[in-house]
C-alpha cells in the first residue's frame, strides 16, 4: 500500500470536493486535519458548513454565589421562526445544572460534556487520583475544544494554589491545611503532570508539563492573593489561556505541553480589592479588562507575534462621565430565573413564581436602536460595575451594574446599551454575600 502512496491526490479537485461533501460536519472537520490539500479543498469550496459553527452569542450563564444553579441571561427568542439563527437551543434538562466550563459550544457541567444546541451529552470517566501532596490543592477543569479544526475535545485539570490563612485565631479552623513546607515553593513549578482526558481516546491520561521562563512567585505568594471568584480561561490558537492568582495568565500550549506565565498588564495590581479583572477572547484574540476605582474600564488584547509576548493597550476610559453623555441603548434581555422555580428556592422564599424555559435564543447587538435615559441609569449604580465577559466576535465587553443590571459596552464606540435585569428572583434575600462567582458567554455550535 506504501508504494501507491496518497491515491486521492489523482482525483481532479471536483472530484474530490464532491466526495468531501457527503461527510458528515463533524467527519468533515476531522478530513480537514488529514492533509493540506483536503484542508485546502474543505476551505476553498467552503464544503463545512459555517452556520454550524460558533458565530453568535446566545447570552451568559451565570454562577451567583449561594445559588445552586446557574442562571441564563439573554435576548428574547425571536417571534418568528424565520428570523432565528439557527435550531433551538435544547437546554431543558441542562438549565437545572451548574456550569463549570464553556468552550466553542460545548459546556462542562459537573462530569459530563454537553452541547445544548443539539441536545448532546456525553459523561466523563473517573478522573485519575489527585497528585500526592496536592490533595489540598484546587483543581479547576478548563474545556479545549475548536470545531474548525477538530470534532475532538480535551478537559483539563488544573492545579490552583488554595487560599491561605496566615492570621489564624486559637479557636478558627483553617479553610485549607497546606504544609508550610510547601510555602516557598514556585508556582508553577518547573515540571509538573496534568490529568487530562481526550475524546478521541475515551479516557483521561496524566501528562508532563513542563515550565517555560519564569513562575509566577511562590506558593506563599500566590495563596494570600487569593483570586476571589473562579478563574476564567479562553482556548485560543491551540493554547488554554488561565487567569490565576495576582493577575498572572498561565498559557498551556496542548501540541507543546508547555506551561508559560504571563505577567498582568501594564501597571495592574489586581490583587488589590478595589480592581476588577477578567480574561476573555474576543475578535482579536486574548483580551484583558480591568476595572479600577468602580468606573476606570482598561482594556489589553495580547500580542503574541513579536519575540516576546506583551499587553497592547486597546482602550481606557471611565464609566462616570460615560454614563452622563445619553449614548447608552435598552435592550429586553431576560434572565430565566431557573433558580426561583426550584423547589428548595420557593420553600425559602414562600413563591410559587413560575418562569418559562424558552429556547433559540440570539442576539446582534447592532439591532438595538432606542435611546434611553443615561441620569436614570447611573443614578441607580451604587455598587460599582463588575465585568460579565466579551462578546467573541465583537469588540463589546458586558458588564453587570449594582448586580441587577446588564449593559454592553461597544469599545469601538463607547455606546452603552442597557440590555435588562439580571439579578435573580429574592436573592438579596437568600444570602448576604451576593455576588457573581463565574459567567460564560454561550457560543451554539450544531456540529454533531
Amino acid at each position: 500500500m506504501e508504494e501507491h502512496g496518497d491515491q486521492t491526490q489523482l482525483l481532479p479537485d471536483d472530484v474530490l470536493a464532491a466526495v468531501l461533501a457527503r461527510l458528515a460536519p463533524r467527519d468533515l472537520a476531522t478530513s480537514r486535519c488529514v492533509c493540506k490539500p483536503w484542508r485546502d479543498t474543505i476551505d476553498a469550496r467552503r464544503i463545512l458548513r459555517a452556520d454550524l459553527l460558533p458565530h453568535s452569542l446566545a447570552g451568559f450563564f451565570i454562577n451567583f454565589n449561594d445559588l445552586r444553579y446557574s442562571e441564563f441571561f439573554s435576548r428574547p427568542p425571536s417571534p418568528s421562526p424565520s428570523e432565528s439563527e439557527g435550531p433551538g437551543i435544547q437546554e431543558k434538562e441542562l438549565i437545572y445544572l451548574t456550569m463549570q466550563a464553556h468552550c466553542n459550544g460545548l459546556l462542562l457541567v459537573r462530569d459530563t460534556v454537553a452541547n445544548p444546541a443539539t441536545g448532546w451529552t456525553a459523561p466523563l470517566p473517573p478522573s485519575p487520583p489527585k497528585t500526592p501532596g496536592m490533595e489540598c490543592f484546587i483543581h479547576d477543569a478548563y474545556l479545549a475544544y475548536d470545531p474548525t479544526l477538530s470534532p475532538h475535545y480535551q478537559v483539563l485539570l488544573l492545579p490552583r494554589v488554595p487560599y491561605i490563612e496566615l492570621d489564624i485565631e486559637p479557636d478558627e479552623y483553617p479553610l485549607n491545611i497546606l504544609d508550610p513546607a510547601m510555602f516557598e515553593l514556585e508556582w508553577p513549578p518547573s515540571s509538573c503532570v496534568l490529568r487530562v482526558f481526550s475524546s478521541f481516546t475515551n479516557r483521561w491520561e496524566e501528562k508532563a508539563f513542563s515550565r517555560v521562563g519564569e513562575a509566577a512567585g511562590t506558593v506563599l505568594e500566590l495563596g494570600i492573593a487569593d483570586i476571589g471568584n473562579d478563574s476564567t480561561a479562553v482556548y485560543w490558537h491551540g493554547a488554554l489561556y488561565v487567569q490565576c492568582q495576582k493577575g498572572f495568565v498561565l498559557r498551556l500550549s496542548l501540541s507543546s505541553n508547555t506551561i508559560q506565565v504571563i505577567k498582568p498588564p501594564g501597571d495592574l495590581e489586581p490583587e488589590s480589592c478595589e480592581i476588577m479583572h477578567h480574561l476573555g477572547k474576543s475578535r482579536k484574540g486574548v483580551y484583558y479588562a480591568s476595572i479600577k476605582d468602580s468606573y476606570r474600564l482598561q482594556v489589553w488584547v495580547l500580542n503574541e507575534s513579536c519575540a516576546y509576548t506583551k499587553w497592547e493597550l486597546e482602550h481606557d476610559r471611565h464609566f462616570n462621565l460615560l454614563l452622563n453623555d445619553g449614548q447608552q441603548v435598552y435592550g429586553p434581555w431576560i434572565l430565566q430565573d431557573v433558580n426561583y422555580n426550584n423547589e428548595e428556592y420557593i420553600n425559602v422564599n414562600g413563591d410559587d413564581g413560575t418562569t418559562v424555559v424558552q429556547g433559540n435564543f440570539r442576539w446582534d447587538s447592532d439591532d438595538d436602536e432606542e435611546e434611553g435615559d443615561a441620569k436614570d441609569l447611573v443614578d441607580k449604580f451604587n455598587g460599582g460595575i463588575s465585568i460579565l465577559g466579551f462578546h467573541p466576535f465583537k469588540e463589546i465587553v458586558f458588564l453587570s451594574a449594582d448586580l441587577s443590571r446588564g449593559l454592553a459596552y461597544h469599545l469601538n464606540t463607547s455606546k452603552i446599551q442597557h440590555l435588562g435585569n439580571l439579578c435573580p428572583k429574592h436573592y438579596h434575600g437568600i444570602t448576604r454575600h451576593g455576588f457573581i462567582r463565574a459567567s460564560f458567554p454561550y457560543t451554539p455550535c450544531w456540529m454533531e
